[in-house]
């Protein structure tokens, strides 16, 4: 003989009706919380730095930071290329190009977000142009005869030259 497992209707009943209590509940405590958090003084009055523009030195690093990066990466497979056809002459290139990569990204996303204190930009831009500088003499070798280095060799100097800018403002 079959077992029942068939829920009594009064049973299935009384369950809805404590998950409706129970869903209510939770979006009675959401809604409190997020009027509590609207009211949050730094919500309530207009946020002062949203209207502070965007200055030319760091507009100038995200867009040497951003075309560095595009150019890093046209160089970085390049140079995979190369020593995937067993050809080693590009191996410091590759090494360069993959060590700025991340530090550049770093620089080009915390200069977009355009929040951090001077102190923090100018030190991560110190650290950004040590490596875009190590990078380019890494590309040097190869400038004249891969336009892929010649390219990233050229845009890690302007974001080089772009960091140290926004460094001595």
């Amino acid at each position: 003989m079959a077992e029942d497992h068939t829920i009594p209707r009064r049973d299935l009943l009384a369950g809805m009706a404590g998950l409706g209590i129970a869903l209510g509940s939770a979006g009675a405590l959401a809604a409190d919380e997020h009027a509590a958090h609207a009211a949050h003084a730094g919500h309530a009055a207009k946020d002062a730095a949203a209207d502070r523009p965007v200055s030319p030195r760091l507009q100038e690093l995200i867009r040497t930071a951003s075309d560095c990066l595009q150019k890093g990466r046209y160089c970085l497979s390049r140079c995979t290329d190369h020593l995937a056809a067993g050809t080693g002459l590009m191996a410091e290139c590759q090494r360069g190009v993959m060590n700025m990569l991340p530090v550049v990204g770093a620089m080009a996303d915390v200069a977009g977000y355009a929040s951090a204190s001077h102190e923090d930009m100018a030190a991560l831009a110190t650290v950004c142009a040590r490596f875009c500088r190590a990078c380019a003499k890494a590309c040097e070798p190869h400038s004249p005869h891969h336009e892929e280095c010649q390219a990233c060799e050229d845009a890690c100097a302007a974001c080089a030259e772009a960091c140290d800018a926004l460094v001595a403002a």
